[in-house]
């Protein structure tokens, strides 16, 4: 019956269904998630979607942080490059059909879409409450023209409304975690595992970014935290370890994700593990 059903689309108050498997048939959305701000999870989401495209893979980036869409800057879209026809519904009274559905910005091989382009930059986006913030992801996600295999979607930090929604409403197939080593973090963290696993939504892994610094004089890496097992011990196993590196956030506000300006270097050889892991998972699934 799946196939017989793959050109129909579903919706209702809650949820939409393309092809019976929500984003469409055959196809994965993968949560980016951190239980804090300021652990690197944008860096971590555009560096991903580039390491997985460079491995061949069919990918999207949605930049679904509502509050601080950093995606576009990170990715150097100017806003010259801006979709500049707005969104026509967030709540699908007016559902365009495939044809007339925005196509993404491609860069880098990335097919890509922001919540900023849907708010003036610069202006707090005045989405509060859950079917606001419910109606913005399902837009973000069924009403632009993704043809991706696989699409990342940068999640805000926490628990909030926007991750409430996402865990109900999308859901996805798969969530990385990001976090910095030390238990603070982890804590934070564990508070959004928790929220996954009463949802029945699998966790890929984690990524420990800013895990070690490596010394300028001697050449061995130094720990810039306490490392803490909190998430490890609750069965998250470490997909890999990004060092500090002082261009990684240069680069970033270039608009050169790091990957490709030191394709070489440490950073991008630690995203190439993390990336053949995920790509594991997906053709494990």
């Amino acid at each position: 019956l799946m196939s017989e059903f793959s050109a129909v689309e579903l919706r209702t108050p809650e949820r939409v269904y393309r092809g019976g498997r929500g984003f469409g048939e055959g196809k994965r959305l993968i949560a980016v998630l951190g239980g804090k701000g300021g652990v690197g999870k944008s860096t971590v989401a555009t560096n991903l979607g580039i390491t997985l495209s460079a491995m061949g893979m069919s990918v999207g980036l949605l930049d679904g942080d509502v509050n601080a869409p950093d995606v576009p800057r990170m990715l150097g879209i100017r806003p010259s490059e801006r979709p500049t026809r707005a969104m026509r519904t967030l709540f699908g009274q007016a559902i365009p059909p495939p044809s007339r559905r925005q196509r993404p910005v491609l860069r880098h091989g990335l097919e890509t879409w922001s919540a900023g382009f849907v708010t003036p930059e610069g202006v707090p986006p005045a989405w509060t409450g859950r079917l606001l913030i419910a109606g913005l992801l399902r837009n973000l996600v069924f009403d632009t023209g993704w043809t991706c295999d696989v699409l990342l979607i940068d999640a805000p930090p926490g628990t909030g409304e926007e991750i409430q929604a996402m865990t109900r409403d999308l859901p996805p197939s798969g969530v990385v975690f990001v976090t910095t080593p030390q238990d603070l973090a982890q804590m934070d963290a564990e508070r959004t595992l928790t929220l996954l696993r009463e949802r029945g939504i699998p966790v890929i892994g984690m990524v420990q970014n800013m895990a070690s610094l490596t010394c300028p004089h001697c050449g061995e890496p130094i720990d810039l935290y306490a490392s803490s097992t909190r998430l490890s011990d609750a069965g998250v196993p470490v997909l890999g370890r990004v060092p500090f590196d002082v261009q990684l956030s240069v680069s970033a506000d270039q608009g050169v994700p790091l990957v490709l300006g030191n394709p070489r270097g440490p950073v991008a050889l630690e995203f190439a593990r993390i990336g053949a892991a995920v790509r594991r998972w997906l053709g494990d699934e």
